[in-house]
């Protein structure tokens, strides 16, 4: 299987992969992908170095590129980035929706969490189509938990992450879906190995979680970030979900995986 040609030499390490030449990428994928999540530390730990990985390895200049050329190739996309919606929820202020709306989650979830919202986005200044993106993207990122009833725990951020990846490879071209992906796939990818080996009793509902994302994911016409969610406020979720046209998951029926991945 190895052939009779044998690889170069280096005294140093280094391949054809950007993402294996880099250092810091190798360090924290392996973490991600072989640690075990302890009661020490939050699983979000390695988050930050994560992104910082990414943009390691991430070729802004080629990433602008392919977003200028989609804008010309799809004006809904161009149109949602010229929009620049921010939009920044208070629980004071969403009062008036009604038990199983959108608007009503969104309270619910700001009054249980005791957070003041602005889902971690600090200002309403995104100087490029990327930064608004980034920015979007991770301020609506619990929203898409409560819509798609993916929850924040092991099977929802698995069945969220491949459901996100899967609408991006739908829509976009292949080298703007891979970047637009970069965060998803490594939390997807690495997730389920971990899981395999280190809670292989949850691997089968980890499997089953892919499925449902993947499914749902098909079914969308465009990536779920690029949803408005400020219009559907006052909306049931399931009939958000009908809508959008993918089948709601089990939401607090997977909460029992955040203890079975832990420890």
């Amino acid at each position: 299987m190895q052939g009779a040609q044998e690889p170069a030499t280096s005294s140093v390490l280094i391949s054809n992969s950007k993402y294996l030449n880099n250092p810091y990428f190798r360090d924290v994928f392996a973490q991600f992908a072989l640690r075990r999540h302890g009661r020490d530390l939050p699983e979000t730990y390695l988050i930050p170095q994560m992104v910082r990985a990414i943009a390691e390895v991430t070729d802004m200049a080629e990433f602008a590129r392919l977003v200028e050329e989609e804008k010309a190739k799809k004006p809904d996309f161009g149109a949602w980035l010229n929009e620049r919606r921010f939009t920044a929820y208070r629980s004071d202020e969403l009062q008036q929706y009604a038990e199983g709306t959108l608007g009503a989650a969104i309270r619910a979830f700001l009054e249980y969490s005791g957070m003041e919202m602005q889902y971690m986005m600090k200002d309403e200044v995104a100087e490029s189509d990327i930064e608004y993106t980034v920015k979007r993207r991770v301020s609506n990122h619990d929203i898409e938990h409560i819509v798609t009833g993916f929850g924040p725990h092991d099977l929802g951020e698995q069945a969220l992450a491949i459901m996100n990846v899967t609408a991006c490879a739908n829509y976009f071209t292949p080298a703007l879906a891979q970047h637009m992906s970069n965060h998803n796939m490594f939390v997807s990818a690495t997730g389920y190995y971990r899981v395999s080996l280190h809670y292989p009793a949850l691997l089968p509902h980890e499997l089953d979680a892919m499925r449902r994302g993947i499914t749902a994911g098909q079914w969308l016409k465009q990536p779920l970030f690029m949803v408005q969610w400020e219009d559907y406020l006052d909306w049931k979720l399931e009939d958000i979900c009908n809508h959008l046209r993918f089948e709601r998951g089990p939401a607090e029926r997977w909460s029992w995986s955040l203890e079975a991945s832990v420890g």
